[in-house]
């Protein structure tokens, strides 16, 4: 493996990327590239290097994209024939997939009662959550012993230093209007796959028109407010329920495009 691939690899990981990485392993004479040489298939059909173009290349996208949706790699044939190609024929390659997929996180902005109770949720569930609030008594620790981080923000730029990814899942549930607005709003620049905020119509069309008028487009379609699935209830916990309810719809609807 080039330098240049690993330290991107490790860039990836870091960065909490899903990602597939095709490998040639075995390459027969009339074969653009040589084993070794590896590609980079990220989930929206974008690549990074190359296993040499042409029908190699396209089949081994179509192989990674396929992997990256159910989750397991693996070895592949590709041959080459005359009448399908302008480089150097016949020739063939075997290929190895390997799949790099990060778990998904949710991101709950207010530690409040809604996010204490999606915490129970997702114990159960055991999907990673992390706790932000600009009050340090709602984002402590000792009150959600199981996240996988508390964090202690300003909402004026709630994500400083956290990079949010397609993985993520974000919850807005701050004490406020002004709060929700902060936070919807750096959310928006985000890669984020589902951001939902809490409200009654009234309130939500409110911030909403204010960050409309902020030159932001909300007609987003990440955009999920008020939150939660319409199922019903009004206690902190059968909010909650919604919302994980519509994340969990949302997540796998995403997964099975």
């Amino acid at each position: 493996m080039s330098i240049e691939v690993h330290k991107r690899i490790s860039e990836l990981l870091e960065k909490g990327k899903s990602f597939a990485l095709a490998t040639i392993v075995e390459a027969t004479a009339g074969t653009p590239r040589k084993s070794g040489t590896r590609m980079i298939v990220f989930p929206d059909s974008t690549t990074e290097f190359t296993v040499g173009g042409g029908p190699i290349e396209e089949g081994t996208i179509l192989r990674a994209l396929k992997a990256l949706k159910t989750g397991e790699g693996g070895f592949y044939k590709v041959e080459l024939k005359d009448d399908k190609c302008g480089m150097v024929c016949g020739g063939g390659a075997s290929i190895f997939i390997e799949v790099f997929t990060q778990p998904s996180r949710i991101l709950i902005f207010g530690g409040g009662h809604i996010g204490m109770a999606l915490s129970k949720f997702y114990d159960v569930l055991g999907l990673p959550y992390y706790i932000f609030d600009d009050r340090p008594e709602f984002s402590s620790v000792e009150r959600f012993p199981r996240a996988a981080s508390t964090l202690t923000v300003s909402y004026d730029d709630p994500i400083k230093g956290f990079e949010v990814t397609e993985n993520d899942s974000c919850v807005v549930v701050t004490h406020g209007h002004k709060g929700d607005k902060k936070v919807l709003t750096k959310l928006l620049g985000t890669s984020a796959s589902y951001i939902g905020m809490i409200g009654s119509k009234n309130k939500v069309r409110t911030v909403l028109d204010k960050i409309r008028k902020d030159g932001i487009d909300v007609e987003d379609p990440r955009i999920h407010s008020p939150i939660g699935l319409d199922i019903g209830g009004e206690t902190p916990e059968e909010i909650a329920l919604s919302i994980v309810a519509e994340i969990q719809k949302v997540r796998y609807s995403r997964e099975n495009a």
